[in-house]
């Protein structure tokens, strides 16, 4: 066929552009088969009830003999295990907190009870999002260091008074 001003030029005659065709790649055929075998391999299942809620009935179990975990742990480290173990205990029955006398005296004992079974519903939520162990763990143990330190600080002379 002559070429003339007008015509276009036959498929084979095209230019390329720097190694990109002009003309569109044929499209593939995709079954609907295929999209879902690949949802289904991208899809995790979901953690099953024992895989995330065996935190919780771990911290029931400690609830339960958390009175003689605190009697040993005093007994073997001292104050200072008790400080780094169970420091909501302690900062619960601390009078700068302004509690009126039965909560001061009561508190210590229902923090007691509660700490554990509180950090188990705190790594079970953990465990249903996804996050490490090590992670939970490593939060949990930040937290009471925090609450050790601010113990310490209270313990301070001079803290509580304002001077």
């Amino acid at each position: 066929m002559p070429r003339s001003n007008g015509t276009l030029p036959l498929p084979q005659h095209r230019r390329k552009n720097n190694g990109i065709s002009l003309v569109p790649p044929p499209r593939k055929r995709v079954s609907v088969q295929t999209v879902e075998k690949k949802e289904e391999e991208q899809v995790e299942p979901s953690p099953g009830f024992l895989e995330t809620c065996w935190p919780v009935f771990f911290g029931l179990l400690l609830a339960v003999i958390a009175p003689q975990i605190l009697f040993k742990v005093g007994d073997v480290w001292g104050v200072v295990g008790e400080r780094l173990i169970f420091p909501f205990v302690i900062l619960a029955g601390r009078p700068e907190f302004g509690f009126g006398a039965e909560l001061t005296r009561n508190l210590p004992e229902m923090i007691l009870y509660l700490t554990f079974p509180f950090f188990g519903l705190y790594a079970s939520l953990n465990l249903r999002r996804r996050i490490r162990l090590s992670t939970t763990i490593a939060q949990i143990v930040f937290v009471n260091l925090i609450s050790a330190f601010v113990l310490w600080l209270l313990s301070k002379p001079g803290a509580s008074h304002g001077m």
